[in-house]
C-alpha cells in the first residue's frame, strides 16, 4: 500500500516535458466508456500548415522535375518539402492519438490500439492513478515567451505519465476536475517553472 503524503512530497514537480503548446491542443470528452482527450480544431489547424506546407513545396518539386527542369534548386525544394510534410504527419498523429480514461477496461491509454500491454508504458491501470498533477511552464524564446500547462497523472510508485500539454490553463483546470470526480483522485497543483 502507498502513502498518498510521502509521494506528494517526493513526486517531481518539474514539467515531464520541457515546451508545450501556446494553445489548447485537446479538450476532454465523454465517451460511452469514461473520457478521452480529443484534438482540438488548433491542434489540428497546427499540424495541418505543416503538412500542406510541405506537401505544396514537395508537389511543386515533383512538378518541376517531371517537366524536365532538374536543377539543384528543385532538388532542394523536393526534399524541403519533403521534410515540412514528414513533420506535419508526425505533428497530426501526434494531436490525433487519443488519451482514454476506459472504465470497462479500467484502464488509461495513450494511442491508437486498445489492446492493453502490460510492458507499454502509455498503459496503466486506472487503479494506479492516485493523483492528477498541473504543471505551468513559462518558455521563453527570442520572440518571447508564453506559459503551456501539463496534466500527469500521478501513479502509485511515484512515477508520472503526461496526458496533454497546452496553453489554456482554465479549460485545462476544468478537465482536471471532471477527471478528478471521475476517478476519485485528488488534484495537485505545482508552482510553475520557467524554461
Amino acid at each position: 500500500m502507498y502513502d498518498l503524503e510521502i509521494i506528494k512530497n517526493t513526486v517531481s514537480t518539474a514539467p515531464c516535458y520541457n515546451g508545450g503548446a501556446s494553445f489548447k491542443t485537446h479538450s476532454l470528452s465523454k465517451t460511452s466508456n469514461g473520457f478521452a482527450f480529443k484534438p482540438s480544431i488548433n491542434g489540428l489547424a497546427f499540424a495541418l500548415v505543416f503538412a500542406l506546407t510541405g506537401l505544396g513545396i514537395f508537389s511543386f518539386g515533383i512538378y518541376k522535375i517531371i517537366i524536365g527542369t532538374t536543377t539543384s534548386e528543385y532538388l532542394f525544394l523536393l526534399l524541403f518539402g519533403a521534410v515540412f510534410l514528414a513533420a506535419g504527419i508526425f505533428i497530426l498523429l501526434l494531436f490525433l492519438r487519443p488519451r482514454v480514461f476506459n472504465k470497462n477496461s479500467n484502464y488509461y491509454y495513450k494511442g491508437f490500439r486498445k489492446n492493453v500491454n502490460r510492458e507499454n508504458k502509455n498503459y496503466v491501470s486506472l487503479n494506479r492513478i492516485i493523483a492528477l498533477q498541473l504543471i505551468g511552464e513559462t518558455i521563453s524564446s527570442d520572440n518571447g515567451s508564453y506559459k503551456s500547462f501539463e496534466l500527469n497523472l500521478v501513479l502509485d510508485d511515484a512515477t508520472r505519465l503526461n496526458v496533454v500539454d497546452h496553453g489554456n490553463l482554465k479549460k485545462l483546470i476544468i478537465d482536471t476536475e471532471i477527471l478528478s470526480n471521475f476517478l476519485n483522485v485528488p488534484i495537485w497543483h505545482a508552482e510553475s517553472n520557467k524554461t
